[in-house]
Formats: C-alpha cells, sequence, structure tokens
C-alpha cells in the first residue's frame, strides 16, 4: 500500500513538473516573441528617421538648386543679356552667367539648356568632365517651357547605370516672359552624396521613387526604372503578393509610416522578406517616396545572438544564485522564522488597532449621520406644527388688535411660537450636507450695504474717503444676509488695505441690469433681472497675472503671516451659492474693481412687510392648489387664503391633486407645494404639473433648501420658495406677483 502511496506521489510529482516547464517555456516563448516584435518596431523607427533625413536633405538640395540658378537667372545683367539677345541675337553675355555659375558649381549640374520665349534653344553648357549623351526628346526640354511651371521637370535615364532630373526655371523681365533655364541633374551623383553615406553597415537599401513609382535611386543599377505595378502584371491578383500591395497603398497614402512586407522585383533580386520604413518629399507639386529596407532575418540575427549570450549568462548567475540561496537558507532558516512570527505577531496587533479604529470612526459617522437625519426630520416637522400656531396667532393679534384683553395672552403665545423657530434654525444645521442654504430667504440689499459701511468707517484711516451711490430701487435678493454682509465686508477691506499707505477714495455703487448686461462669463446664468454691485478704490492695482488667480485657494499678495489667501476663494463660493458671480478689473497703479452680480427675488424682505389688520377682499378669480401632507398647514393657509379672496383647493394627497390636473377637473392659476411629503417629493410634483400647464405659477414651502430646488428655481421650474413656518404676508406677495408674470405670459 505503501509503494502505491509513493508511486502515485512520484506520477503527481511528475506531471506538476511537466505543467511547470510548460508554463515557463509558454512565458520563455512569450518573452521571445515580444522582445521580437519590440526590436523590429526599433529597427523600423531606426529606418523611419534614416528615409526621413535622406528625404529632409534631398529636398534642401534641390531647393537649393533651384534658388541658386533663380537668384542667377533674376540679377538684372542677365536680363539684360537675355533682352540684349532679343535685339541683337548676341549670346556672349548670358553665357558668361551661365558658365559662371557651373564654375561655382561644379559637381551639381551636368548641362544646363537656355531657352527663349518660343521653347527653342538658345545654348547649352555641360559641365566638366561630364561627357556622356543626353536624349534631348527624354528632356522634355519644349514641354517644360510651355508649361512655365518652375520646379522639377522630367525625369528620365541618362544611361544603365544612372537617372536625371530637370529643374525648370522660368525668367521674367521688365517685359514679360523672356525664357526658360533649365538645369539637367545626374541623380547618381546626388545618391552618392546623400544616400549612399547614410547606408548602415551593409545591411540595408536606400531607394527613391519619383511620384509615378519608378525607382530612380537605388544601390543597384538593375533595378533603375522599375515599377512595381508596371512590371508585375499579377501584383493585384496573386495572394502572394498581398503584404507587398498593401505597403505599395501605406506609402501613396501617407506622408511617412512603416512596414513589413515580402519583397518581389520580377525575378531581378531574389524574395526576401525584408522591413522598412518610407518617408515622402514634396516639392514643386512633386512626390518622391525614399524607402529603406533590410531583410528581417538581419534585423533579428542581432537579437538573436543578444539572446544567447544573455541566456548563457543568466543560466551562470542562476545556478550561482541558487547555490548560495541554498547554503544562506539553511543557515538563516531558523532566524528567519523567528523573524517572521514576530512580524506576524506585530502586524495582527497593528491590524486589530486600525480595525478598532474604524469601528469606532465608524460607530461615530454613524451616530453624526442619524443626528442629521433626526435633526432634518424633526425640523421639518416642527416647521409644520409651527406654521398654524405663528399664522393663527398673528392673525388673531391682527383681528383682535391691541385693546382686545386677549392680545397679550396671544403675543405670548406668538412669542414663543417665534422662540421655537430659532430653536429649530439652531437644529438645522446638523442636517446641512454641501452648503448652507436653509437660512436664505428675501433680504433687503441697500440695508447689507449699508451695515456693513458702517462697520467699515469705524476702521478706515482718516485719508479714505467714502461714496454711496445706490440704486433707488428697493432690491431684495435670495439667500443668507450674513454670508452676504462677510462679502462686502471683505471686499471693503481689501480695498481699504490697497489704499492704506497713500488714501483715496472707496466706492459702492448698485444698479439693476438685464441678464443681457451680464459680462460673457456669466452668461450662462439663469434669465431675469440681476442687480450689480460695484465695489472700486483708487489704490495700487494689480497686474494682470495677479488678476488671474485672485480667486484660487490660498493665494495671497500679503507678506508671510499677514493673509490665508482665503477671503476672495470665500468670497467666489458664498455667490456662487447664492446663484450668483463676481469679476473683477484693475490695473497697476489705477486701482481695483470688484463687480458683484445676484439675481433678484420676488420676494418680500421680512423688514419691510408690518402687519396690518386683515380684511376681506374681493374675489381675484386667482384659484389656487394647496397641497401638504400636514393637514393643519393646509387648513390654516387655506383659511387665510379664501379670506383674502382667493380660490383655495387644498389636499394632503399630492397623487389625488395630480390626478384632477391630468383629468382636467380643474384649472389652478397657482401651486403651493410642499417639498418633503410621502409618495412624491414636492419638487418631482412642481415638474410634473409644470409640463401640463407651463404658465402655471409654482410656489414651495419647505424648511429644508435642497440644491435640488435651488436648481429648478433657477431654470423656472419653480416660480419662488418660501421657508417655515411661512410669513403669510410673503405669500400673498408671491402669489400676486407669480399671477401677473402668468397674465403676461399668455398675453405675449
Amino acid at each position: 500500500m505503501k509503494v502505491l502511496l509513493e508511486e502515485k506521489r512520484k506520477i503527481i510529482l511528475a506531471l506538476l513538473m511537466g505543467a511547470a516547464l510548460l508554463f515557463f517555456a509558454g512565458i520563455m516563448y512569450n518573452t521571445y516573441d515580444a522582445y521580437t516584435k519590440m526590436v523590429v518596431e526599433q529597427q523600423q523607427q531606426h529606418l523611419l528617421l534614416i528615409s526621413r533625413a535622406v528625404a529632409q536633405n534631398m529636398e534642401l538640395y534641390i531647393s537649393d538648386q533651384l534658388r541658386d540658378i533663380r537668384s542667377v537667372t533674376q540679377t538684372p545683367g542677365f536680363l539684360e543679356s537675355m533682352e540684349y539677345y532679343y535685339t541683337v541675337g548676341e549670346t556672349a553675355r548670358m553665357k558668361e552667367y551661365i558658365f559662371s555659375y557651373m564654375q561655382s558649381h561644379q559637381q551639381d549640374p551636368v548641362r544646363i539648356y537656355v531657352l527663349d520665349r518660343y521653347g527653342q534653344e538658345i545654348f547649352h553648357y555641360n559641365q566638366y568632365p561630364f561627357s556622356g549623351e543626353l536624349d534631348e526628346e527624354a528632356l522634355g526640354l519644349a514641354e517644360s517651357a510651355r508649361k512655365r511651371e518652375s520646379g522639377i521637370g522630367n525625369v528620365f535615364p541618362i544611361d544603365e547605370q544612372r537617372c536625371g532630373m530637370t529643374l525648370v526655371t522660368n525668367v521674367y523681365g521688365g517685359n514679360g516672359y523672356l525664357g526658360t533655364v533649365i538645369s539637367v541633374m545626374d541623380l547618381d551623383v546626388l545618391y552618392k552624396r546623400y544616400v549612399a553615406n547614410l547606408n548602415f553597415r551593409d545591411q540595408g537599401d536606400i531607394v527613391v521613387k519619383d511620384g509615378d513609382g519608378n525607382i530612380i535611386m537605388h544601390p543597384d543599377s538593375r533595378m533603375l526604372q522599375f515599377n512595381y505595378e508596371r512590371d508585375i502584371p499579377e501584383l493585384d491578383s496573386m495572394p502572394q503578393y498581398e503584404s507587398l500591395r498593401r505597403m505599395l497603398e501605406k506609402q501613396y497614402t501617407y506622408e511617412e509610416g512603416t512596414a513589413v512586407y515580402d519583397s518581389y522585383s520580377g525575378g531581378i533580386l531574389p524574395r526576401e522578406q525584408v522591413i522598412a520604413a518610407f518617408s515622402r518629399m514634396n516639392l514643386s507639386g512633386n512626390s518622391w517616396y525614399v524607402s529603406t529596407a533590410m531583410p528581417y532575418s538581419k534585423a533579428v540575427e542581432l537579437q538573436n545572438n543578444m539572446l544567447k549570450r544573455f541566456g548563457l549568462l543568466a543560466a551562470t548567475v542562476l545556478f550561482l544564485v541558487i547555490a548560495a540561496g541554498t547554503i544562506i537558507y539553511h543557515l538563516l532558516r531558523n532566524r528567519q522564522k523567528l523573524r517572521l512570527e514576530t512580524k506576524y505577531l506585530k502586524e495582527i496587533n497593528s491590524t486589530l488597532e486600525e480595525l478598532h479604529q474604524s469601528r469606532e470612526e465608524a460607530r461615530h459617522y454613524q451616530k453624526l449621520t442619524t443626528i442629521g437625519t433626526l435633526a432634518g426630520g424633526i425640523a421639518h416637522e416642527f416647521n409644520n406644527l409651527l406654521t398654524p400656531i405663528l399664522g393663527y396667532s398673528e392673525f388673531l393679534e391682527e383681528q383682535l388688535g391691541r385693546k382686545s384683553e386677549y392680545f397679550e395672552d396671544i403675543a405670548e403665545i406668538h412669542k414663543a411660537g417665534t422662540r421655537a423657530k430659532e430653536i429649530v434654525e439652531q437644529i438645522l444645521p446638523f442636517s446641512r450636507k454641501e452648503t448652507d442654504t436653509t437660512s436664505f430667504k428675501s433680504v433687503n440689499l441697500d440695508v447689507i450695504i449699508r451695515d456693513a459701511l458702517k462697520m467699515i468707517r469705524l476702521i478706515i484711516p482718516s485719508n479714505i474717503r467714502l461714496e454711496e451711490k445706490l440704486d433707488d430701487g428697493n432690491v431684495n435678493v435670495y439667500g443668507n444676509a450674513t454670508q452676504l454682509h462677510q462679502v462686502l465686508l471683505n471686499l471693503y477691506s481689501n480695498a481699504c488695505q490697497a489704499m492704506e499707505k497713500d488714501g483715496g477714495l472707496l466706492s459702492v455703487k448698485t444698479r439693476r441690469i438685464s441678464r443681457e448686461e451680464l459680462p460673457e462669463h456669466c452668461r450662462e446664468m439663469a434669465d431675469g433681472d440681476y442687480v450689480e454691485i460695484a465695489v472700486c478704490d483708487t489704490g495700487c492695482g494689480m497686474s494682470e497675472e495677479v488678476l488671474h488667480q485672485i480667486f484660487n485657494p490660498f493665494f495671497t499678495t500679503k507678506e508671510a503671516g499677514e493673509g490665508t489667501g482665503l477671503g476672495l476663494s470665500v468670497v467666489k463660493d458664498i455667490l456662487i451659492n447664492h446663484s450668483g458671480a463676481v469679476s473683477a478689473q484693475s490695473r497697476p497703479g489705477e486701482g481695483s474693481c470688484f463687480y458683484i452680480y445676484l439675481p433678484v427675488t420676488i420676494g418680500v424682505c421680512a423688514v419691510q412687510i408690518q402687519r396690518q389688520p386683515e380684511k376681506r377682499e374681493e374675489v381675484k378669480q386667482i384659484s389656487i392648489a394647496l397641497i401638504d401632507d400636514e393637514e393643519s398647514v393646509v387648513k390654516y393657509l387655506r383659511k387665510r387664503l379664501e379670506r383674502r379672496g382667493y380660490h383655495v383647493d387644498g389636499y394632503t394627497d399630492p397623487e389625488e391633486a395630480l390626478e384632477d390636473m391630468v383629468n382636467g377637473r380643474i384649472h389652478w392659476n397657482a401651486v403651493i407645494v410642499d417639498y418633503m411629503m410621502p409618495g412624491i417629493k414636492g419638487t418631482a410634483l412642481a415638474q410634473r404639473m409644470k409640463k401640463l400647464q407651463p404658465y402655471l405659477c409654482v410656489i414651495m414651502i419647505t424648511g429644508l433648501v435642497d440644491r435640488e430646488a435651488l436648481e429648478l428655481r433657477q431654470d423656472g421650474q419653480i416660480d419662488n420658495i418660501l421657508i417655515k413656518p411661512v410669513n403669510f404676508e410673503e405669500l400673498v406677495a408671491a402669489i400676486d406677483k407669480g399671477y401677473r408674470r402668468q397674465l403676461d405670459m399668455i398675453e405675449y
């Protein structure tokens, strides 16, 4: 039995070792394949650099030749000599210029032709020691003169060993076109000068083709004038030419690139797989293609040699490492085991401490979350209770008057309700998350501005004067008076510090503007009227560089220890939270101006509302839907609104109100909806009702204002937001304002 178990263990061990060998063999193969691809890509990039350099050198050389001959033909002396030729038929002076040019460019043009305006040859010069014969018909002299296009002319074979090309230069004088100068260039000279020197270790070839695909430069002269598409008849049909076809398509499509393909030359050269790179040369409307190619086998040969040497070295190092590791392992095994156990115990202890701490933090965070949720719920319920308490007590005070024996008792009820409202406001911050908007209400901007100026007057030096120019309109904005007060004090303080040394004028101006008058970067704000507050000083001013950074957190121009760099950053955040914006203008030595933009609200400021005895008024023919899940709130507001002459339909179930509207049973002019209701939120209900009746005036009453409600108000889905306990006069003003706006939209 033991023998069988031992045999099984040996078989399993052999299988595991075989699987391990296969696994490592696969890894080695994948590594080799990836390394081979990397080497090929590196070689391609190297070839691309060579092709690009050759193309740029040839393009520069041809451009220089055209520029040099153009500079000769445009000299006044040469132009006069050509005009003189047309007058008396003398060519001596022209020949002197051409001869001088050829003497200074002894290795460039092999022959220069001078043609008259009719394309007829006047004379030509050969470059010494060039003695070859040129097929002048292949040069296309008359055709080049007729086209009158300067640049590269024709490419033609000089003999079986080399090709040539013509460079055409048209000559114009005061009397118009005078003739054409054609330079004949030996491309073999150009190849030896700019191309042959770049061949690398005799492992690759550099080939140049003209725009028609004819090879005009090649280290093997047998390939001159060879054209793949012309000289390989079955190029487009035979599968064996697929890689070559893809390479040619890529070459004629892109400016430069790389490829791996099977090279065919119609039997001139042996077939082989090559890696190549190409770059296009564009000059005077002509495109030449510079290709650098090397055999694939040579590209990976160096890599294989390096891998062999690296493998031998790695095997030696691995053997030494295994031997040394085995010895060291036996020596340090016990010591290492003790260290591991000690480390393990320390890690367990540390993990337990971290786990305990994380549990405490999670428990604390859960408590805070629970408190926040509880605070929001308590505030919501208390506001629902306080709405009828404060409303009815206020209503009874107005109805009974101060002469009533019960007035003081009712006043105590109202006083206690007001105190309860203040306590709720102290609880609300626990439920706030991103922004403190629960304390937002309609505030009078002029009052805030003047209060801030009163405070700044107490601390400014005597050399600073204050100027106040507020708009006549009584402008209210929806926001937090304390935060807006903080914004203005910050701007006032910065202005005074800028004028502290030399004194100056601090001016505060306000004006009411439309959305179209806002600066460009503020045009994305909601439609409606805005108030612009300009706080300007005549201090030291700021540079353009500083002006772009003043609203960044922690940026300051003050000395170390004198400023945090958070003032203007906080100002910007507060104004964004108020759906507003801020911008600045300044120049060094000319002072600074900060412009604040806030949306005007239709809400009535609390300090402007005075209690007046409530009277029954005539029916206003305004139909209102009052929707709140708290029956006492619905009962109270319905009673007071009906006494003011409104027709009110009260609902404690939002689904019922929506159903009446969808079925067309009732048509309302305005909807007063609570934010937090079971089944459907007030924001969702407002959106659905607004879709059914676009001109509907929607007023939301809530104890908590979140970002969703503010965004809907910005988008016009909600016309106004009132904070519970609702001030009745604010509610009436909002209804009347919305109704007038509704009538204006319908008439329009």
